[in-house]
């Protein structure tokens, strides 16, 4: 605040009007004063809620990075774990490259004998269309016989029905000239014995 002089009079002290500018302009500065404070309380509660906000922002990115150093350790592990394994691999690089080595060397017969499989499948499938058709066929013919026999048994059924009912009435006429023939022969002996008593001279 500037000194403002402030005069002094005879009788009772101050000079009002200057006390009174004097407090005027004290006002005006602690107003312009407290302006500038709340303008800086403002400013500096806006930075404060920015830098929580980064704060906050830092903290969400630390939290993220420290999930990735984890994911980073474990698939460190994992790499050293895998590296191990393979130093552990590496006497059987020699190995693997024999193996291909016959497996290329090998690759032609597989491939003849892939040819091979597929011929012989044919081969099974023609053969199982063959055996398909003759047994159809087969079948049809064993059906046919089979009509055939029905049909011929039948017949022979049926004639053998007719011979049996002939055989049967000639058998009761038999039986019948058979019953009649005793009182047949008794009739023939005694005619035989007349024609015989008449044929013998009689005895003087």
């Amino acid at each position: 605040m500037d000194n403002y002089p402030i005069k002094s009079v005879t009788f009772g002290g101050f000079d009002k009007q200057d006390v009174i500018r004097y407090i005027e302009q004290a006002a005006e500065k602690a107003a312009a004063a407290q302006k500038e404070l709340q303008a800086e309380n403002d400013r500096l509660r806006s930075q404060t809620a920015a830098l929580t906000e980064e704060a906050s922002a830092l903290r969400e990115q630390l939290e993220a990075m420290k999930v990735q150093r984890d994911q980073l350790q474990a698939a460190l592990h994992l790499e050293s774990s895998v590296r191990q394994e393979l130093e552990a691999l590496k006497p059987l690089e020699e190995q693997v490259s024999l193996l291909r080595a016959e497996v290329e060397t090998l690759r032609p017969d597989a491939r003849a004998y892939a040819q091979f499989r597929e011929r012989i499948g044919s081969i099974e499938c023609e053969a199982r269309e063959r055996a398909a058709s003759l047994e159809a066929s087969t079948a049809a013919q064993l059906r046919r016989t089979v009509d055939l026999f029905r049909a011929q048994y039948q017949t022979l059924m049926s004639t053998f029905e007719t011979t049996a009912s002939h055989v049967t009435g000639e058998l009761r006429k038999v039986e019948v000239n058979l019953s009649q023939l005793p009182r047949a022969m008794d009739q023939a002996g005694s005619e035989l014995n007349e024609l015989a008593a008449q044929l013998d001279p009689p005895k003087q």
